[in-house]
């Protein structure tokens, strides 16, 4: 934690932002009122939509025109409600800075990342010449990782990886030592070793500026390792504040107690049922009577119905919003959040042909089950990569997947983990047919697989859903539509339809909705009963969850788990949420530039790593657990991801392997830089014993 004092540099009282809407507004923020201290770092949880970023917006006058703010926002002794955007130009970035979510849309592709950081260091120190500025610049990218930072900072932003461009905003919010840093979901979208060098990035910058920090995230795993104070948020409101210990530890309103309940950790068992947070939170563009939890609280009694509760002290600076705050003491999730009942599931396939050839035995697991469905053999799969002249000629190739080797059988899910980059979804388009293997083989009951035939069998579900979905077609329609392809006809395929989507809670009159009308999670669950209209045996599940709030995300799990129960589904579960394949997954495969470098058992790979690669992933998961998350030690991996168009000789991982660059002699890094190593006893390094 970091030394706090109880002088106040930010204080929010009363706070509401309001956009103009067709239909009147949409009242994002309702009356928040939170404090920031010198030298500390206040967390802000929620889910999507809860009021944090527009609360940060307000903050810093970056609002849309229309929008109308109410209340109070103070620096030190300044009100910041009510200046003109020029007064406010010289608040921002000498006073408060921001590190926005997207770097790439916070950065001007037009000019160097140099140039920008070197710009916002004479915004406020117009006496520096452009030489002293320039060289402000570099050190500041130095200061917060970026490699080879003199030569870097000519480059333009767009030859910049995701977690290089947030190090470069981090660089620019440092710029003019502010005494407040607002970082708005500072992690989000990147890999969870990514998110550790940024995290890093912003530890630094609040160590070189004294700035307290404001940290808005939906993952309370970074919270806990970060943060002194959290403030949780819920439609537009704080509903419980506290130290950080107080609002884990001892949480007093439902909705906190709800999303700790709906997160899988890295350090659970898969016994332990998720229990997610029943419906959505209200709209914001019409009044809220009572508390605006009470339809999805299962406290929910009269009284909340008609009264807000006050945001009130529970012991110390402890709060909560709670009528019945006190009968949360010492409650457990699943005390309170009962799991709901699986859903009836469709009727099942009916039953298959023995295989005629047995399947070859897979690199990936030692011992799985006997009798695999599906077994890919040595895949291998490579890109041209074509040159930017008149003519365009080769100029090489992209080594997306490389002798990668696995088995599914019914029942059982394989989780496919990596960085970016790493070939998972490559792999998935392979197995689904989608792309043509440069090697290798996919068999489908001990038989290659036919570009069509197979579909009966396998099916996938794409990471975004609502790409993925027709917006003209109702959910019913969009259901059938796999039915009717192949032949069912109209009634009966609406009739199936039906029953799935019954099968994912979605029945009666959501039926005929559009995907638009649906949330993000339900709008899932659409995909996954498409998926299974063909009665497939295997289900390919290319990051389902990626894009949900935890809640959401922990209903969509315990559906799939509930289906796989009932059905005997085989998943490929590709993730970079390593807490969520802990919980899912039966099996483990670590990619890294599209090769194997550890697979087996859940279990043994998360408690017993022997990859360092796969040490330093499992290590960078954040635990939501102040106690445990701060006592961790932290393998933080330096640099980025080398292309897989000129992937490393040897060892493709050893140019960012701890044990390579400290901890080997010469003789032992020219083997790593000549021998590729081969994946024996389900791990691909010369020196895993190390």
């Amino acid at each position: 934690m970091t030394t706090a004092t109880t002088t106040e540099v930010l204080g929010i009282r009363d706070l509401t932002v309001a956009f103009p809407d067709e239909r009147g507004q949409v009242t994002a923020v309702r009356g928040v009122s939170w404090s920031l201290r010198a030298g500390e770092v206040l967390g802000v949880v929620g889910e999507s939509g809860c009021g944090k970023s527009a609360t940060a917006l307000a903050v810093m006058g970056l609002l849309p025109p229309g929008a109308r703010v109410g209340g109070s926002v103070r620096f030190r002794d300044r009100e910041l409600v009510g200046l003109t955007d020029e007064e406010m130009n010289s608040v921002r970035g000498k006073s408060v800075a921001m590190v926005f979510q997207d770097p790439l849309s916070a950065l001007n592709p037009v000019y160097s990342v140099g140039f920008q950081v070197a710009e916002a260091v004479r915004a406020h120190h117009p006496r520096l010449d452009r030489e002293q500025a320039v060289e402000r610049a570099v050190a500041l990218l130095d200061l917060v990782g970026i490699p080879n930072a003199a030569d870097r900072a000519g480059d333009y932003p767009h030859e910049f990886s995701g977690g290089m461009r947030q190090r470069v905003v981090i660089a620019i919010a440092m710029a003019d030592d502010p005494d407040v840093i607002i970082a708005d979901e500072p992690t989000t979208a990147l890999d969870v070793t990514i998110q550790a060098q940024v995290l890093d990035a912003l530890r630094t910058a609040r160590e070189q500026t004294g700035a307290a920090t404001v940290l808005i995230t939906h993952d309370l795993g970074v919270v806990a390792g970060q943060a002194d104070r959290v403030v949780v948020m819920y439609a537009g409101k704080v509903v419980e504040s506290g130290t950080v210990e107080e609002v884990f530890y001892s949480p007093r309103m439902p909705y906190t107690l709800g999303l700790l309940g709906s997160l899988p950790r890295l350090d659970g068992r898969e016994d332990t049922r998720l229990t997610p947070i029943a419906g959505t939170p209200p709209p914001l563009d019409r009044p809220i009577t009572g508390c605006a939890f009470a339809p999805r609280c299962p406290l929910a009694r009269d009284l909340c119905r008609t009264d807000e509760p006050p945001l009130a002290p529970v012991e110390g600076e402890h709060l909560a919003a709670c009528h019945f705050s006190a009968e949360l003491a010492g409650k457990r999730p699943q005390d309170v959040f009962t799991p709901r009942t699986a859903p009836t599931p469709p009727p099942t396939a009916p039953p298959t042909a023995p295989p005629t050839a047995a399947s070859p035995a897979s690199d990936v697991v030692a011992d799985g089950p006997s009798t695999p469905i599906v077994a890919a053999s040595g895949l291998v799969k490579h890109y041209a990569v074509r040159g930017t002249g008149f003519f365009r000629r080769g100029r090489g190739e992209l080594h997306a997947v490389c002798d990668v080797s696995f088995d599914l059988s019914a029942g059982e899910t394989l989780g496919l983990v990596g960085e970016s980059g790493s070939g998972k979804s490559t792999i998935a388009k392979l197995l689904m047919s989608l792309e043509e293997p440069t090697g290798g083989e996919v068999l489908l009951d001990g038989r290659p697989l036919s570009p069509r035939g197979h579909a009966r069998d396998l099916q996938i579900v794409f990471q975004d859903p609502m790409n993925s979905l027709d917006p003209r077609m109702t959910a019913a329609d969009l259901v059938a539509e796999p039915l009717r392809v192949n032949g069912t006809s109209r009634r009966a395929a609406r009739t199936r339809a039906l029953e799935l989507l019954a099968s994912v809670g979605l029945s009666g009159a959501r039926s005929e909705r559009y995907p638009h009308e649906f949330s993000g999670g339900q709008r899932q669950r659409i995909g996954i009963a498409r998926a299974l209209a063909l009665r497939p045996r295997v289900l390919v599940l290319d990051e389902p969850v990626s894009a949900l709030d935890v809640s959401v995300q922990a209903d969509v799990i315990n559906l799939l788990e509930d289906l796989q129960d009932a059905l005997g589904l085989a998943y490929l579960f590709i993730a970079h949420d390593l807490s969520v394949v802990r919980h899912i997954a039966d099996r483990v495969a670590v990619l890294y530039l599209g090769r194997v470098v550890e697979t087996g058992d859940r279990d043994t790979v998360f408690d017993h790593p022997r990859h360092p690669y796969t040490r330093a992933l499992v290590s960078a998961v954040p635990l939501p657990d102040p106690r445990k998350e701060r006592a961790r030690e932290r393998i933080v991996l330096t640099g980025d991801v080398p292309s897989p168009a000129n992937p490393p000789s040897g060892c493709r991982f050893r140019t960012r392997c701890p044990l390579y660059l400290d901890g080997l002699t010469d003789a032992q890094r020219s083997r790593c830089s000549g021998e590729t190593p081969a994946l024996l006893d389900g791990v691909a390094c010369h020196w895993s014993g190390r």
